[in-house]
């Protein structure tokens, strides 16, 4: 496998990678999903939000793929302080405005400063802290132990290389929860995160190098 940053003619691919990824996550379903009648409609919004994240990132240079026998297996985004923090702007000029029907309609604003304000608590104090934003196995090699193996032969190597003392990240699933443990991530915050009348549970994992 070999592991390398995307590049922009991939935006398209790995937008519709990650969306099919996390088409039945719980942290979008339960939350945001419940705000769309037709399932077609909610999948719609799905692709549109990770488009436009994955391009804002790619075009920062904080997204990276590993690939096996030419195909892309896993994607990930790295925060941290050495890297660029996305402007509005920059979410505009990516597609963002695609994204404002859903703002009015869907409560996309409340969604989005209720996953940052999650994101913001394991990096609040180290500033050699490295987040890991996403971590996504493509559909079609889940199984394999493509995540393991994204993480340990690449992810946390790659930080170290680049001077992190500590990774951090949010999940929402217990699962999840299980296999960071098992790589050795402790977890170090536990909240429920609120969306109208939905609550839905929030994990903040830090691993030190």
């Amino acid at each position: 496998m070999h592991f390398r940053l995307a590049v922009v003619p991939e935006i398209n691919h790995l937008s519709a990678l990650v969306a099919e990824a996390f088409n039945h996550y719980d942290l979008y379903q339960q939350t945001i999903g419940q705000t769309f009648l037709k399932t077609a409609d909610y999948q719609r919004f799905i692709l549109q939000l990770h488009a436009v994240h994955i391009a804002v990132n790619v075009h920062l240079k904080k997204v990276f793929v590993v690939e096996a026998q030419q195909q892309i297996v896993s994607v990930v985004i790295l925060d941290s302080p050495q890297l660029p923090t996305p402007s509005i702007w920059q979410y505009l000029k990516h597609g963002g405005l695609k994204l404002l029907p859903y703002v009015l309609k869907h409560q996309l604003g409340r969604f989005l400063k209720m996953l940052e304000a999650a994101e913001k608590v394991p990096q609040q104090d180290q500033l050699a802290n490295w987040h890991i934003n996403m971590l996504a196995v493509n559909p079609a090699h889940q199984g394999q132990h493509i995540g393991s193996k994204t993480l340990t032969q690449y992810i946390l190597p790659y930080v170290k290389q680049h001077g992190g003392q500590q990774v951090s990240l949010i999940t929402n699933t217990a699962r999840n929860v299980a296999f960071y443990r098992k790589n050795a991530f402790q977890v170090i915050d536990e909240r429920w995160l609120a969306f109208q009348s939905t609550q839905i549970k929030s994990w903040a994992l830090v691993r030190q190098l």
